[in-house]
């Protein structure tokens, strides 16, 4: 697979990635059994990231790409994909954490691309849940360091202004990571458009995964005590906790209870046995007429 990726040749070359993008899904799938494997799946995404977005935005609608231009972005979306998912393994995204292109490939994806259309948005989420996969532990330059060089700024820009539902979950997912660790604190900002987004999608009660996730950060952002301060005059207040009271409120389980409150209850028996008034024959009547009063009444 490594030298039908190194040959340059399409047909080898889409054998190779349709091979790996299955083989990645397990778990003993391991980068570093393959020596070179990882440099060779960094080509086409780093290609696509330098020139091919620009050539591929900057092209006709019109019309389709050129072929050329075409395979070698289904290589770079492929390859992206393989590595996303290979890094769900957690040696492999040691690896990929160490590795000298991985960092500079995911900030120059998050700055320079615009997920305007469907192949920027599919290779930006995969860059995105790249670096979901890697960020545990992961340290941030300062804030005051280029903006090129912290990822924070884009993704806020995701989660606040993208019509993606994918995009904004794995966006607000790796900001929740990543400002989780007490040493990224720094880049929280009081105005965040994350925290707009979060609060915006905070009523959709029947979307758990969107829910979880604005909650989550919610959670992250108002753990910080400065930032806690500040949103106590965030003109959302009030209707926020109104809302967390009502998310409380529904996910409680209803628990159906019986209790009679009433008397106890006599019913009718449903059969009886009906009693017949005796009317008296003539040999009766005949025989109770001339006896004296009350020995009549008696006898009757």
């Amino acid at each position: 697979m490594l030298l039908a990726l190194r040959s340059g040749i399409d047909s080898e070359i889409s054998w190779a990635l349709d091979r790996l993008t299955r083989l990645c899904n397990n778990e003993q799938f391991v980068l570093r059994a393959i020596p070179g494997l990882t440099d060779a799946l960094f080509e086409w995404p780093v290609w696509y990231v330098e020139i091919g977005a620009k050539l591929c935005a900057g092209a006709t609608t019109l019309f389709a790409l050129p072929q050329e231009w075409e395979r070698k972005r289904k290589h770079a979306l492929e390859s992206i994909l393989i590595l996303r998912n290979a890094a769900v393994n957690e040696p492999n995204a040691q690896e990929l954490s160490e590795h000298r292109r991985t960092r500079s490939l995911i900030l120059l994806a998050l700055h320079g691309i615009k997920p305007d259309c469907d192949a920027n948005a599919e290779f930006v989420l995969y860059i995105v849940e790249l670096l979901q996969a890697i960020s545990a532990g992961l340290s941030l330059p300062p804030p005051d360091a280029p903006a090129l060089a912290i990822p924070v700024q884009p993704l806020q820009e995701i989660a606040g202004k993208s019509s993606n539902r994918a995009l904004i979950l794995s966006a607000m997912t790796t900001l929740n990571l990543l400002l989780s660790n007490p040493a990224n604190v720094a880049h929280l900002t009081e105005g965040s458009p994350a925290l707009g987004a979060a609060l915006r999608y905070l009523p959709l009660f029947t979307d758990k995964a969107l829910v979880d996730a604005s909650v989550n950060y919610l959670y992250t952002h108002l753990s910080h005590p400065a930032m806690t301060k500040a949103f106590l005059l965030h003109p959302q207040m009030p209707a926020t906790l109104r809302l967390l009271v009502s998310l409380l409120i529904s996910e409680q389980t209803e628990e159906t209870i019986s209790l009679d409150i009433g008397t106890p209850v006599h019913t009718a028996p449903a059969s009886f046995t009906t009693v017949k008034d005796h009317e008296l024959s003539a040999e009766e009547l005949n025989r109770l007429a001339p006896m004296p009063e009350p020995q009549r009444c008696y006898e009757w």
